[in-house]
This record gives C-alpha cells, sequence and structure tokens, in this order.
C-alpha cells in the first residue's frame, strides 16, 4: 500500500500492472491521462449536442469507442483537420486551432487501450462548449423554410435584410443549417440596397427564389459542412453597408428523399472597433479548358476536366493568374477553406510570385490536405496579419486535385445511392450537382480598410470588393 501510494504521486495514473519485479509499473488510466486529451482535442463535437455521431465524455462511452479512437488517429483521419506537411507542399505559416494530436498523446490513448482501459480516480471533466459563435448581435432567418425533394441539386437564395442604416462591422459569422441532412453548403453575399429592394420585391423577403448565380456585390462567407464559426480579430471585420441586404443561397442535396422543411439561420457578431483591414471571399479553381486547365492523365492534348469511372487516382491540376485587383492595396490571404465534392481524396494550392518578395519565396505553398466532404474547415493562418501571404498583380494561383472514382471509395457509393443510380462508378464532370465534382480554394481575403470619418454622418467609401473576381458561384 505504501508502494502503491508512492508511485500515485510521481505516475501516471492509479491503477497498475506488476510486471512481475519489486517495482510496480503506473497504468495510462481514462481519468488522470486520456480524459483531458480527449477533452481538448475531441469532445468538442463527441458530445450531446455535438456534430459527432457519438460521445466521448464518459468513461464507459470511451472504451465503447476506444479500438475506434484509436484507429481513426492512427489513419489521421481524428481529430478532423485535413491540412497536411509534406515535402512538395508545406505552408510557411501553421494553423489555428489545430486539434491534432501530438505523438506523446497518441501514444497515451493508444497505451490506455492496449492495457485494458483503466479507469484511474474519478474526477470532474472539463467537457468544451460546441463551438458556436459567442455574443451574437443578430440572427437573420428566412420567412419560410424550404423543403427539397427528388433527385436533382437545387440553388435557393434567400433576402435577408439586416435593417441597419448606418455601416455596420461584422466580426463573426456563423451559418447553423436548419436541416443538416441537404444543405451542402451556403454562399452569404451582400447587395447594395437598390438591388435589395429589387429582389425583394421581385421574390419576397426571406422567401426562397431559384437562383443558379448569386446576386451580390461581394462574398461574405462560404459555409460548408463541418465548419466552424467564422470569426475575425477586430482589426479585420466585414462592412456591412447602410441598408444593404444579405444573400443567402443555399445548394440543396435531396439526398435522396423528400425531407423535413429547412430553415437555415444567420448569426452576425458587430463589432464597434473601426478596422484596418476589411474581409472578404474569393476562390480559384474549377477550370473547364485550357489554358487554365492544364493537360491531365487521358486528355491526349486537349485538356478537359473528367474524373473517369474507375480510376483509383486522378488528377487535375489548374491555375489563374491575378491580373488586376482593381486599386484594393495591400492585399492579404487570411484564411483558406478547400472545396470539392464526394469522390475527392486530395487539394492543395500555391502561390507562383515573378519573384521573392522580402521574406516571401517566389513559388509557396498555400495549403496542402486530404479531403472529407463530411468535415470541410476554413483553415486560417496563424500569424500577424501583416506577416500573410500577400497578393499582387502579376501572380499566379494553382490548385491542385485527386479523385478516387472506384466502388473502393464509400463516398462513391453513398454519391450514387443519392442519385438513385446504380452501383457502379460514372465518368464525373465539373458541375454543380453532387454527380459532378469541384476542385476550388476558397481564400478569406484581408484588404486595407478606409480611414475612419471625422463625424458619424461623414459618407464612407468602400473600394470595390469584387475586384478580385474570382469566385465561382
Amino acid at each position: 500500500m505504501i508502494a502503491i501510494l508512492g508511485v500515485a504521486v510521481f505516475g501516471c495514473g492509479t491503477d497498475y500492472v506488476d510486471p512481475g519485479d519489486d517495482q510496480p509499473t503506473a497504468k495510462t488510466t481514462w481519468f488522470q491521462d486520456v480524459a483531458p486529451i480527449v477533452g481538448e482535442r475531441c469532445m468538442g463535437c463527441h458530445q450531446a449536442d455535438g456534430i459527432a455521431p457519438f460521445e466521448l465524455t464518459t468513461y464507459e462511452a470511451a472504451v465503447e469507442h476506444g479500438a475506434m479512437m484509436v484507429d481513426a488517429i492512427d489513419r489521421g483521419i481524428m481529430p478532423p483537420f485535413d491540412a497536411r506537411e509534406e515535402a512538395d507542399c508545406t505552408p510557411r505559416h501553421g494553423w489555428q486551432d489545430d486539434p491534432r494530436l501530438t505523438a506523446e498523446e497518441k501514444e497515451t490513448i493508444r497505451s490506455w487501450v492496449d492495457t485494458g482501459f483503466a479507469k484511474g480516480t474519478e474526477v470532474a471533466i472539463d467537457i468544451p462548449a460546441v463551438p458556436e459563435l459567442e455574443n451574437i448581435s443578430q440572427t437573420l432567418t428566412p420567412a419560410n423554410g424550404y423543403v427539397t425533394s427528388g433527385t436533382r441539386d437545387e440553388f435557393m437564395c434567400f433576402v435577408l435584410d439586416p435593417g441597419n442604416v448606418t455601416l455596420k462591422w461584422i466580426t463573426g459569422l456563423q451559418v447553423r443549417p436548419g436541416n443538416d441532412l441537404v444543405v451542402h453548403h451556403a454562399v452569404i453575399t451582400q447587395v447594395d440596397e437598390a438591388e435589395g429592394n429589387t429582389l425583394i420585391a421581385q421574390h419576397g423577403a426571406g422567401t426562397a427564389f431559384q437562383c443558379d448565380q448569386t446576386p451580390g456585390s461581394f462574398v461574405m462567407n462560404v459555409w460548408t459542412p463541418g465548419n466552424q464559426p467564422m470569426r475575425t480579430p477586430s482589426e479585420l471585420a466585414i462592412p456591412l453597408g447602410p441598408r444593404n441586404k444579405v444573400v443567402m443561397q443555399i445548394h440543396y442535396h435531396p439526398a435522396g428523399g423528400t425531407h423535413t422543411p429547412d430553415v437555415t439561420k444567420i448569426d452576425l457578431q458587430y463589432s464597434s472597433v473601426w478596422p484596418r483591414k476589411m474581409y472578404f471571399v474569393a476562390a480559384v479553381g474549377n477550370e473547364l479548358t485550357a489554358p487554365n486547365l492544364e493537360p491531365g492523365p487521358g486528355d491526349a492534348g486537349f485538356p478537359r476536366f473528367l474524373i473517369p469511372a474507375n480510376s483509383p487516382d486522378h488528377t487535375e491540376r489548374m491555375f489563374r493568374d491575378i491580373d488586376s485587383l482593381d486599386g484594393l492595396t495591400n492585399v492579404k490571404l487570411y484564411s483558406v477553406n478547400p472545396h470539392m465534392h464526394l469522390v475527392g481524396t486530395h487539394i492543395n494550392s500555391k502561390i507562383l510570385r515573378p519573384a521573392a518578395r522580402g521574406n516571401e519565396p517566389q513559388s509557396e505553398c498555400l495549403a496542402n490536405g486530404g479531403w472529407n466532404f463530411d468535415w470541410q474547415r476554413t483553415y486560417t493562418y496563424d500569424a500577424p496579419i501583416d506577416e500573410l501571404p500577400s497578393l499582387e498583380v502579376g501572380d499566379k494561383i494553382s490548385v491542385s486535385c485527386a479523385w478516387n472514382n472506384t466502388m473502393d471509395n464509400p463516398f462513391v457509393e453513398r454519391m450514387l445511392h443519392d442519385a438513385n443510380l446504380p452501383p457502379q462508378p460514372i465518368d464525373i464532370a465539373l458541375g454543380e450537382q453532387t454527380t459532378n465534382e469541384m476542385c476550388l480554394e476558397i481564400f478569406g481575403i484581408a484588404v486595407d480598410a478606409p480611414a475612419q470619418p471625422l463625424l458619424a454622418t461623414d459618407p464612407v467609401v468602400l473600394p470595390n470588393l469584387r475586384a478580385i473576381d474570382m469566385f465561382v458561384r
């Protein structure tokens, strides 16, 4: 008893295995060793109100899923964070809120499972809150829900009126799907007062109407499954112009049946601080033909975006020249949100400059990672704004993607099932339908904000935020 108590002070748990000599060996336990790791890395999703399919907040639940946990960690699919560092593409900066486990943390969980799930001394577990936007200033809600059915995807828009009469600054935005079984993604744009009033007169406020192209002066945010709320520091904010309207375009995927009405809402967080940078969204990719689409496997010298059936590792590479910024100054890349559809397996992007600029190399990896449609995420660089990758006229951004279009990929089976197609791979082209594919990097862009006026009544002239007109909507 004295020996056990003595080791309890210095060991890593309270249950022990006797190796057969005079010195007991500490055993890894749930409460003392594993729960703190799972609490920090996993419980934000794996809890009663989280988006994960099961909980990991109790000892019993962790034991039930322990072997699965080790397998998912070993395969790199959990925690869901697909950013990768590889020899040919490693970003210069790390990422904010990176949940990946260290080698030591992985070994602790593996040891706990391998040695028999020791419980340890029960203590209170600190369960983190589900990732949600805090200090919400306003919630924009459609007037009516929308019901999708059939087998074809739909694109529906809702015009939402924030009702603001002065310029406001947004530093937080969260899209909350009402029915996440059918909401494929959402694009949030802003229209000026005149266009917004016209759209409301035509379609009504907060009422769904078909819109293959999203109206808007610029893109504020893109929501995809698994994404976290958008938050920016006070020095970086989205401008919401006086009496401007917000348009929410939702890509609905019927998922093989008729579903309950979807009422997707938008939470906004306003800041009273005048920022030095403005945030908006642009994207590169989805190139269909030459010269921006390079020849790929099977193209026979004529570039075309086509992923052949039964191809286990098909690749496409494309680029976009930055030939104009239309007066936008000191442009920085703040974040990257990769986007593909179900069949994708890998995506990366690089910026190719005419020459090195200061600390910025001529060729710089912007993002690199695997792909899982259910766990899409915006990756925000962990660096001060002034040290972020810069974008100037004459630069080129390249995007490369890979797909596994065989029945070995469970997402192929899912795609075919949802589209009511036979369980046999099909050729896949570029497009908006879920039976199509995409290769797209969605960038959060930071540009200089106008100076704060001396008087609140003085007009504010915003630059043309559609100047980087790269977004494919």
